[in-house]
Parts: structure tokens; C-alpha cells; sequence
């Protein structure tokens, strides 16, 4: 008889919130099988159905071949998801620890929760603190553009400079709006002009010199009610992340089209994807893989909420030639729609 070598008791096994069990390996016919020996209430409350008294249980029997691989694994039980840590002890003992994919997503969040809690009085106070500066700096270039001359060369920079401002500016509102969002001005946006628009002035970044776009834009595209502004951000904000991806050298590729009464946008980059133990989390808050100095992780969380709130769905995935892409659809606003909005 092997000796029972586990140090983790029933208490100790009732600390922990997923469902736990603690196998002891046997050689059954020939093949390895783990036969459960203790469990915390939290499994029973999950697997009640399995657990018979005085029966020898195998986990092979109820969730297959998944346990004797130490580590991290996964496998999918009645169409559920999990992910299942194996920690082996001594004398044929192992710790199974299993994790549902929907409390898996919640990682991030546990290490965020303090610095969220204090976006909402942060913003706040950065929006109080730049709001008088961004005025200034536009009162000034809208007087220096009065004062030039007709056709002078300096009048593309000083709109560059006006554009950029408004964008300061509505970054502040983006991070004041994200939880709460507040009623914008809506106008009737046409989603091409407004790529061009955007991509014209990230043109003249030096991280944008040796790239290329290549337009793929269906020319009957309706126009969308929506913030024009805002829809420019999200561009903005991932043709960035694209160009950064591609350490600025590559393609971007943006395609509209039309389908099952939503309009398009598919932006693709030819960089090297996005690593799939991170694409769950790319839309979380503060969730970034830059360097600690080169990103906040919010440019995407900013872009998700502006996409929610026109009623929106983006998804991301790594297309087959290779390098993210970002899908994002818009519902054909009917009348009915429209007057919701106005409510």
C-alpha cells in the first residue's frame, strides 16, 4: 500500500475556489488511471452526478486522457471549456486544479482591479488639467491660420496641429466616457473618407514612411450615424498598433464592404500576428505586451467601448497570410434605430 505523502488537506483543498481534487495513480489493465481520493466543495458542487459512495472514480472515466501531463493543459467537458493545472507529489499523488475558461478571462482583472478603480478620479483630473492648455493651443493655430496668407505652405501644418488637439482632446473624453458612456454629437460619417482622413495624417510619422496602404474600399458604402471623431480614433488607434507591430515596415490593408445589412471594415498588416495566449485580453484595460515606458494599454479598450456604443462588434483573429486583423461591423441604421438614438 503507498504511503499517503500530500500535504494539502480538506481545509486546505476548501481555500481554493475552483474545483479541486487529488488523484493517487493506479495501474489499471495495463493503463495509468487517477483515482480520485479527496475533492472540495466546490467539484462536488459541480460534478455531484459522478461522485457515487464507496466506488473507486477515475478521472480518465469522466473527463478522458488529460491528467497525466504535469502543468497546464485543457480540454472541453459538455461543451465547456477548461483549463486544467496536473501538480504531482510524491508516491503517485497529483493536485488537479480545473478552471472554467469564463473565470480563466478574469486573470488580468484580479492584477487591474486597483488601478481601475481609479481610472474614473485619474481622468478626471487629467481632463481639468489639459482642457485649458488644448484651448489655448487651438485658439492659437486657428488665429496664425487667419493670419496667413492664401495657399501658404504653413497651412497644412497648422490643421495637422488643430486635428491632433481636437484628438488630445477627445482621448480625455474617451477615458471619461468608457464605463459611462454620455450623448455625442452624431452626424452622418462616411467611413472611407474617414480612413483616408485618418491615415493622411499619421502619413507623416516616421513610423509610417515604409508603409504601405493598400485600399480595398467599396465606393456605394453607405454612411453611418455616428461620432465622426470618434470613429476616426479607433482608426487612429489601430493603424498605430499596426504600424508599431510592423516596427514600420509592412502593409496595411483596409477593405469595406457591405453584408447581411452591417457595413465592413477589415484593417489587415502584414506583421506577426497576435500571440493567441494574449488575444483574449487585447481589449482589457491596461492590458499591453509594449515595454513598460512605450504603451498604457488602452488605445484598444478606448477603441472596443466606441465600437459598443454605436451598437458595433469587432473581432480580431491572425488571417492566413499572416498578421492581425481587425474586423469591425456597423447595423444599416433604419428609422426606427434612429429615433432610439435620439431618445
Amino acid at each position: 500500500m503507498k504511503k499517503s505523502s500530500y500535504t494539502i488537506t480538506k481545509e486546505n483543498l476548501e481555500k481554493i475556489k475552483y474545483s479541486c481534487v487529488i488523484s493517487l495513480k493506479e495501474n489499471i489493465q495495463d493503463t495509468n488511471k487517477h483515482r480520485i481520493v479527496e475533492y472540495n466543495s466546490s467539484f462536488l458542487k459541480n460534478f455531484i452526478y459522478f461522485l457515487k459512495d464507496e466506488e473507486a472514480i477515475f478521472l480518465e472515466d469522466l473527463f478522458g486522457p488529460v491528467f497525466n501531463e504535469s502543468g497546464l493543459t485543457f480540454f472541453t467537458f459538455e461543451n465547456q471549456f477548461y483549463y486544467l493545472f496536473n501538480i504531482p507529489f510524491n508516491y503517485g499523488y497529483t493536485l488537479h486544479i480545473f478552471i472554467e475558461e469564463k473565470e480563466w478571462l478574469k486573470f488580468p482583472y484580479w492584477f487591474n482591479t486597483e488601478r481601475l478603480a481609479s481610472l474614473g478620479k485619474l481622468a478626471g483630473e487629467i481632463s481639468h488639467e489639459l482642457k485649458n492648455p488644448l484651448s489655448g493651443i487651438l485658439l492659437y493655430a486657428t488665429m496664425l491660420k487667419d493670419e496667413l496668407p492664401p495657399n501658404s505652405a504653413y497651412t497644412e501644418w497648422l490643421d495637422r496641429i488643430i486635428h491632433l488637439t481636437n484628438r488630445c482632446k477627445n482621448i480625455t473624453t474617451s477615458l471619461l466616457s468608457f464605463g459611462k458612456p454620455e450623448k455625442e454629437n452624431k452626424e452622418w460619417v462616411d467611413i472611407n473618407e474617414s480612413a483616408k482622413k485618418v491615415f493622411q495624417v499619421l502619413s507623416g510619422y516616421e513610423i509610417f514612411k515604409n508603409i504601405k496602404m493598400n485600399w480595398n474600399l467599396y465606393d456605394k458604402l453607405p454612411k453611418i450615424y455616428a461620432n465622426r471623431t470618434q470613429i476616426e480614433q479607433v482608426f487612429f488607434n489601430i493603424f498605430i498598433n499596426a504600424a508599431e507591430a510592423m516596427k514600420g515596415y509592412g502593409e496595411i490593408t483596409v477593405e469595406t464592404f457591405i453584408k447581411n445589412d452591417n457595413i465592413f471594415i477589415k484593417i489587415k498588416d502584414t506583421g506577426p500576428g497576435i500571440p493567441s495566449k494574449v488575444m483574449p485580453f487585447i481589449f482589457d484595460p491596461f492590458f499591453t505586451t509594449k515595454d513598460k515606458n512605450e504603451g498604457t494599454g488602452l488605445g484598444l479598450s478606448v477603441c472596443y467601448g466606441i465600437i459598443k456604443n454605436h451598437r458595433g462588434k469587432v473581432k480580431v483573429y491572425n488571417s492566413r497570410e499572416g498578421g492581425a486583423c481587425f474586423e469591425i461591423s456597423f447595423p444599416l441604421y433604419t428609422r426606427e434605430a434612429l429615433r432610439e438614438d435620439e431618445v
